[in-house]
């Protein structure tokens, strides 16, 4: 079968046992859940992969393995591995579809219950070929505006839209809710419920890309009842001692509009579409979430008995991360080993992202204390599974994905992430505004720009400088603009100008190229008057074109306090340009904290 290749995925993991297999493999598609032998606290897939036998050819047989739950991150379908390690992926392309996750929008069905009821296929096998017509895997099913639908696999759903951490998905099939409940995912919260407001606070393995789940499924019964569901649906699944596999119905957890970004094919005369990655998807919309952390660093590894760590166990840290991380599901980790974050492709949140404030307690004096920290050579391997025993060398690997906000270019990410922060701390900013010198102060959430003027006169001027008021220096016809923004906190009327950026190609180390934007730092300050803006906008604007772009230097002409400021981008970031902005205020005294 013909076939195209990207070498656009690089080398992140090695999956020792399951990927034992010197051929270059593709991952091609997900069967049943297993029980795991020789790790219980980790539930088995069986994956189906595809050999690629010349360039762009794939085998028809198609071969087995059986990986952990919390794997699937890593083996996206497409992905293709060889000697253990993920090297290529198929091209697919990528799409946005409005969905419908109320009851009506979708269903959940599989190739054997098409042909049991004499119904089409979920999808024509031509394009995507299965081990036969009759298989048992669920698919979820939405309706599409097109007359057609959106067909993506049960357990991609599971991996990409229940939460970001493969530790909150194996517990859900592995664990009772009560179980879930008392000792795995909420950490006791140490101060009274109030009501209209809903907080979690977190047990230590989990992410804060967890928390939009979690605080449904404690105060919503909708979603309460579909988590719920997975384990018992799991279990009763399984056939005797778990040797039969269990395929599980995967829905969405919250009902409403929807959002999803997936990357697959087209079918049905592009009406309809199978969805073989998930990208990213939208938030639940409701009331903010109030979030915490449990804080373990004090707590002895083996309080809970047997050398096992129960919740609050401490979470040491390698001194130096390996290149290369192995994975394991055959073992469980060490009580006392050290632990690596694994991050699976990034989440992207499209739309409005939910509120989530983080609560602040007394003692968040112990939130700076840093883990303990271990050498790399205490450990060999690492699994997700349940931390029992020591001595094994297996440590603890927290796999999660980061979500993040797709990027609209820098100018326009300071936009939203400085209306996000309205949102988000209202005592502390009242008001984010525009400027443009037409039209004064606006609060419209599309924003105006200033557009920079060319020069009159060329006379002893560089080409680059000349041409840089210009988006395309060549054909020199649409103008820079530039972002001036208003930000109110209390007493403090701050400004904020961005320029606008040229889109460039970039070439990585790997020699991957890729679109970018230029870089140019932005500039916060005060004014000593309101009526020092214009002229200043005016000398601003006017003196950045001899210096094409660069305002660092600009900032001592000021009538006020002038500050220049990096987008280098945090590793916690979960919107776009928000540490560059929270870095920005704080220059003039603005702190945001819940």
């Amino acid at each position: 079968m013909p076939i195209h290749l990207t070498s656009s995925l690089k080398r992140r993991s090695v999956l020792r046992e399951a990927f034992h297999d010197h051929r270059p493999l593709v991952v091609w598609w997900y069967g049943g859940l297993y029980k795991n032998p020789r790790g219980g606290s980790q539930p088995l897939v069986r994956v189906l992969l595809r050999e690629l036998l010349a360039p762009q050819h794939l085998s028809d047989g198609l071969i087995e393995k059986w990986v952990p739950l919390t794997f699937l991150g890593r083996l996206r379908v497409g992905n293709m591995w060889k000697e253990n390690e993920c090297w290529e992926g198929m091209h697919f392309e990528s799409q946005v579809f409005d969905v419908d996750f109320t009851r009506h929008g979708w269903t959940i069905t599989s190739f054997h219950q098409r042909h049991y009821l004499h119904h089409p296929a979920p999808y024509p096998l031509e394009i995507h070929p299965l081990e036969h017509d009759r298989d048992p895997s669920k698919v979820l099913e939405f309706s599409l505006n097109t007359g057609g639908k959106l067909v993506i696999p049960c357990l991609e759903f599971l991996t990409r839209c229940y939460g970001r951490s493969a530790e909150l998905r194996r517990c859900l099939a592995t664990y009772r809710w009560q179980e879930l409940v008392d000792q795995r995912l909420y950490a006791p919260l140490n101060e009274p419920e109030e009501i209209g407001q809903w907080k979690v606070r977190l047990r230590d393995r989990l992410v804060h890309g967890d928390a939009i789940l979690l605080a449904h499924a404690k105060y919503c019964p909708y979603t309460q009842s579909i988590v719920k569901r997975i384990y018992s649906d799991i279990e009763a699944g399984y056939g005797p001692y778990g040797a039969k596999a269990s395929f599980v119905k995967i829905q969405p957890w919250f009902d409403g509009p929807a959002k999803l970004k997936v990357r697959g094919i087209w079918f049905d005369d592009q009406r309809s579409f199978l969805a073989h990655q998930i990208i990213g998807g939208s938030d639940p919309t409701g009331i903010p979430i109030w979030k915490d952390r449990e804080i373990t660093s004090s707590i002895p590894v083996g309080e809970y008995g047997g050398g096992r760590t129960g919740p609050g166990a401490p979470i040491r840290r390698l001194t130096t991360m390996p290149d290369i991380i192995d994975l394991t599901g055959a073992q469980d980790p060490d009580a006392d080993a050290a632990s690596v974050e694994v991050q699976d492709p990034d989440f992207e949140v499209l739309g409005e992202p939910r509120i989530v404030h983080q609560l602040w307690r007394p003692d968040t004096h112990a939130r700076s204390e840093s883990p303990p920290r271990v050498a790399a050579g205490e450990v060999s391997v690492f699994s997700a599974g349940d931390p029992h025993g020591s001595g094994k060398g297996v440590g603890y690997a927290s796999i999660h994905a980061k979500p993040v906000l797709e990027s609209q270019g820098t100018l326009r990410d300071m936009w939203n992430v400085m209306l996000f922060f309205k949102k988000t701390y209202p005592h502390i900013i009242q008001s984010v505004e525009w400027f443009t010198f037409d039209d004064g102060y606006q609060a419209d959430t599309e924003p105006k720009l200033i557009a920079i003027q060319p020069f009159e006169e060329r006379e002893g001027m560089s080409s680059k400088i000349w041409r840089w008021p210009y988006l395309d220096p060549k054909t020199m016809l649409e103008m820079r603009g530039a972002l001036v923004i208003r930000i109110k906190a209390g007493d403090k009327e701050v400004y904020i100008v961005e320029i606008q950026r040229r889109p460039i190609k970039k070439k990585d180390k790997d020699g991957q190229v890729s679109d970018a934007e230029e870089s140019f730092q932005g500039l916060i300050f005060t004014l000593s008057t309101p009526d020092d803006l214009r002229p200043w906008l005016s000398l601003l604007l006017s003196e950045v074109r001899y210096r094409t772009g660069v305002v660092k230097h600009l900032a001592v002409s000021c009538p006020g306090k002038a500050e220049s400021f990096n987008h280098a981008p945090s590793t916690g970031d979960y919107l776009p340009c928000v540490s560059a902005a929270r870095n920005a205020l704080g220059k003039m005294g603005i702190f945001l904290r819940d």
